[in-house]
């Protein structure tokens, strides 16, 4: 659909990384093309059908098997290397829905489908995803394995009662023939110039935790103040308790905890009986997020009964799971990301991220490494957050994400291979 560039020569091992580095430059603008188109045409979850239809094409094109409707709308490649006999494989992933919202970017490429926008990158980590497939393939005589491409849709925003897409593309057969021995995933991230990827071993992600918290007062008239217990009140001073205890958390901790959902009152005369209050909380440390349920009880509790007042409370712990990449992974593909980027834009990060990614339900099953891929470059656009209607990607971008996939493939099978 977008064109094939033709190689010229195929390189040694020691030469690879000159090689992926160029071919990852020459297809930036293909990659590009892709993002765009797929900007364009948003689609929501388990409605990905364009999106499948053009990952598959592209696939097929690359000489690859490929499987369609795995879990719903998703896709796998599967690339088989040349290079000996190693029955290993490896597995890459990229997130194919989009966001239920309206775009606004203003550039040629807005979204053409109200309420539905790319805003998180999912475009981009299709387009990049593709765009190392087209490099790998031209490299199967030195891939010592299998490369598995995994084209996920409904990662986005999973409702109660409800799988994500990467839970039914594993109840559908994702990880079997053949069975990846680590899966890789990337995230797109302002915080990042373009041009570098960031990664750490342990949480990438925190997941999150979700609260659910009722405070029950007295209802009385304003006029008669005494004769009630102001549930308003009270939530008021929950809330401000909970940023204390928040502010006594070690200052190397990432956390955020906010309550961003109240409701409560019946009339502007009435002092309200009751404050409903929806709440997420994200740690960076696993410990301190063990110790928090605790805390959190005691805490609303030892307020509420100050003032008189009653509560119930539904701490959910890990509503969303942490994202954890293994340390002999991260270290491999650091080591093979110095190849191909050098030092300078290989980034440690010092905190997880406070989010959530269904990347946890492919990383709970096998190791290997959720990374960050800068996408920051001189466009003011290239800064907002994920999620803002104004998202967009520096073109810097393409060529190191396309080729951190290429080398860090390649890298992986060779060292799984070389096992006794």
């Amino acid at each position: 659909m977008y064109g094939c560039l033709t190689m010229t020569s195929l390189p040694t091992s020691e030469l690879l990384p000159d090689f992926i580095r160029r071919r990852a430059r020459e297809v930036a603008d293909t990659v590009r093309k892709i993002r765009e188109d797929l900007h364009a045409h948003p689609e929501i979850r388990f409605q990905e059908h364009r999106t499948a239809a053009l990952c598959a094409t592209e696939l097929h094109r690359l000489g690859m098997e490929v499987r369609t409707g795995v879990g719903g709308t998703g896709v796998i490649g599967i690339l088989r290397g040349n290079a000996g006999d190693n029955p290993a494989a490896v597995a890459f992933r990229a997130e194919m829905d989009a966001l239920p919202m309206d775009d606004e970017c203003g550039r040629p490429y807005q979204s053409v489908n109200p309420g539905a926008a790319h805003l998180c990158g999912h475009d981009g980590h299709v387009a990049a995803l593709l765009g190392a497939a087209q490099i790998l393939s031209e490299l199967r005589h030195a891939i010592r394995g299998s490369v598995k491409f995994l084209f996920e849709p409904a990662e986005e925003m999973t409702p109660a009662g409800e799988k994500s897409g990467a839970q039914a593309m594993i109840e559908d057969g994702a990880l079997q023939d053949p069975e990846p021995i680590a899966v890789f995933g990337s995230h797109f991230y302002p915080e990042w110039p373009a041009g570098s990827i960031a990664l750490r071993a342990g949480p990438a992600f925190t997941g999150n935790d979700t609260v659910r918290l009722t405070i029950t007062g007295q209802e009385s008239h304003v006029a008669a103040p005494h004769a009630g217990i102001d549930a308003i009140n009270v939530a008021g001073h929950v809330i401000t308790a909970l940023q204390g205890l928040a502010a006594g958390f070690n200052i190397e901790e990432a956390v955020t905890m906010h309550f961003s959902k109240i409701s409560g009152g019946r009339m502007p005369n009435l002092i309200a009986e009751r404050v409903d209050l929806e709440g997420t909380f994200r740690i960076s440390d696993e410990t301190l997020r063990n110790e928090m349920p605790d805390r959190f009880n005691a805490m609303v509790r030892g307020v509420c009964a100050a003032f008189g007042a009653k509560c119930e409370i539904d701490y959910r712990s890990r509503n969303l799971p942490p994202v954890i990449s293994t340390p002999r992974e991260v270290n491999i593909m650091r080591s093979a990301l110095h190849e191909t980027l050098g030092i300078d834009k290989t980034i440690e990060m010092r905190h997880p991220r406070l989010a959530a990614d269904t990347m946890f339900n492919w990383l709970n099953r096998k190791p290997g490494v959720f990374y960050m891929v800068g996408v920051a470059g001189e466009d003011p656009a290239t800064h907002y957050p994920s999620h803002h209607q104004r998202f967009d990607i520096a073109p810097e971008t393409w060529p190191a994400s396309v080729s951190a996939i290429a080398i860090t493939a390649i890298r992986y099978l060779e060292q799984a291979g070389s096992k006794p």
